[in-house]
C-alpha cells in the first residue's frame, strides 16, 4: 500500500505543473509534399520581394487594398513563420526528420554514466561482502545480485530523469545536449518513463519473500526519498549547497554501500535468523569494517562528485539563482579543492592497503592488497596529471574531466 500511495503523490505533484508540460512539449512538425515546393519557393519570394513592390513611392497612399493573388496570400501566411533553405525546403521538416530513434533518446535520458556506475558498484559490494570467492560464484548469489541490480537501475533512471524533468530550462544553458533540453523527448513521455521505473523499483523492494531484504528496502526507499527532495518542488534541496551535497553523499556513500552490503549478507551469504539480524544496515555500517571503510571512501568520493558536477554548470545555476558552492566560491577554487581531495583520498587508501598487505601471512592475499594499493596511488596520480591541462572556467573541459572521474 505504501508504494502505491507514494506513487500517487509523485504523479500528482509532477502532473500538476501545466506550465512545464507546455514548455517541455515538442512542437509538431509541418510536413510538405513535393507538389507544394513551388508554392513554398513562391512564398519565399513574396516574403522578400513583396514588401518592396507594395511600398514603393508611386503607390497611391489612399489605396490600402492588397492586390496580391489569393493563392499567393494564403501561401505567404501559411509559411510566414517557417524558415527555408536555398531550395525552398522547410527547415522544420528537415529538423524533425533528423531526430534520433527513440531507443537512443531513452538511453541518453538515463544518463548512462550513472547507470553504468551503479551496475558496476553493486556486484563490487557483493564481492566485498562475500566471505570467500567461492561463495560469490553461486546461483543463489547471482539471483540475489540480479534482484538488487534491476530495481537499483530503475531507481537510478527515476532520480536522473526527475532531475531532467524539473531542470529543462537550466539544462538548455548547462547541458543542451540532453534529450529534453534539446527537444528530442516530450515531457509526457519522460514523466511516464520515470513513474514506471519508480513503481517497478519500489514494488520489487517488497514483493519477494527472500530477496526483498531490509537492506534492499533501505537502499531503494532512501534513494527515492532523497532523490525526490533533491529535485522536486517545493523542496528543491539542490538550491542549497549543503543540502544538495548531503543528498548525493548520503545516496552514493552510506545508503548504497551499507544498504546493498546488508542485502548481500542477508540474501546471499547469510543463513538463519541470527545471521540476518546481524546483517542490519546500521549494524553493518558500525561493526563491519569493510562496510564502514567502503562507505567512508564513497562518501568522500560523493562529495567530490557533488561539488565537481556544479563547476561546468555555473552559468545556468547563476542565472536561475541556484547558489551552489561554485557560484559562491568560484569555479577555480572548487575545482582545485575537489581535485586535491580526491587525490588525497586515493593516497590515504593506497597507503592503508599497502600497510594492510604486510599484516597477513598469506602471500596471495598480501599480493592482492598490495596491487590494489598501487592502483589507488596510480589513480591519485592520474587525477592530478589529467587536471593539469583543464581550464576550470571552461565548462566543456571541466565536464570532460568530470566524466573522466566517473
Amino acid at each position: 500500500m505504501a508504494p502505491l500511495l507514494c506513487l500517487a503523490f509523485q504523479m500528482a505533484v509532477i502532473l500538476s505543473q501545466p506550465v512545464l508540460s507546455i514548455a517541455f512539449s515538442i512542437p509538431r512538425p509541418i510536413h510538405t509534399s513535393s507538389g507544394a515546393r513551388n508554392d513554398i519557393q513562391l512564398a519565399t519570394k513574396w516574403k522578400s520581394v513583396g514588401p518592396r513592390l507594395w511600398n514603393t513611392p508611386s503607390r497611391d497612399a489612399a489605396d490600402t487594398t492588397d492586390h496580391r493573388p489569393a493563392t499567393e496570400m494564403s501561401v505567404g501566411k501559411s509559411f510566414a513563420s517557417d524558415e527555408f533553405d536555398i531550395n525552398g525546403n522547410a527547415l522544420s521538416s528537415q529538423k524533425s526528420s533528423s531526430s534520433p530513434p527513440f531507443p537512443i533518446v531513452l538511453w541518453r535520458f538515463t544518463r548512462p554514466h550513472t547507470l553504468i556506475g551503479s551496475a558496476i558498484a553493486i556486484p563490487s559490494i557483493f564481492l566485498l561482502a562475500a566471505p570467500t570467492y567461492a561463495s560469490f560464484c553461486t546461483s543463489r548469489t547471482l539471483a540475489s545480485l540480479l534482484y538488487a541490480v534491476v530495481p537499483s537501475l530503475l531507481m537510478n533512471i527515476y532520480i536522473t530523469g526527475l532531475n531532467q524533468i524539473t531542470d529543462v530550462e537550466i539544462d538548455k544553458i548547462n547541458k543542451p545536449e540532453l534529450p529534453m533540453a534539446k527537444g528530442d523527448l516530450k515531457y509526457s513521455t519522460a514523466t511516464a518513463v520515470v513513474l514506471a521505473c519508480l513503481a517497478i523499483s519500489l514494488a520489487m523492494s517488497v514483493a519477494h519473500p527472500v530477496f526483498s531484504t531490509m537492506g534492499l528496502q533501505v537502499a531503494l526507499w532512501g534513494s527515492f526519498l532523497l532523490g525526490t527532495l533533491y529535485s522536486l518542488p517545493p523542496f528543491r534541496m539542490k538550491r542549497h549547497p549543503f543540502l544538495a551535497a548531503f543528498c548525493i553523499v548520503a545516496v552514493r556513500g552510506t545508503i548504497i554501500n551499507a544498504g546493498f552490503y546488508s542485502h548481500a549478507l542477508s540474501s546471499a551469504f547469510g543463513s538463519g535468523a541470527s545471521a540476518i539480524s546481524s546483517a542490519g544496515v546500521l549494524n553493518c555500517l558500525l561493526n563491519d569494517w569493510k562496510c564502514g571503510l567502503s562507505s567512508l571512501f564513497f562518501g568522500v568520493f560523493g562529495i567530490v562528485i557533488a561539488l565537481m558536477k556544479d563547476v561546468p554548470d555555473a552559468d545556468g545555476d547563476r542565472k536561475f539563482n541556484i547558489r551552489s558552492f561554485t557560484v559562491r566560491l568560484g569555479q577555480k577554487r572548487v575545482f582545485s579543492t575537489m581535485k586535491g581531495l580526491l587525490a588525497g583520498l586515493f593516497a590515504v587508501y593506497g597507503a592503508g592497503l599497502m600497510r594492510w598487505s604486510t599484516m597477513t601471512p598469506m602471500m596471495p592475499v598480501a599480493v592482492t592488497r598490495g596491487l590494489v594499493g598501487l592502483c589507488c596511488w596510480a589513480a591519485g596520480w592520474t587525477v592530478n596529471r589529467v587536471s593539469r591541462g583543464v581550464n576550470a572556467e571552461d565548462s566543456g573541459e571541466v565536464y570532460n574531466y568530470y566524466m573522466y572521474l566517473w
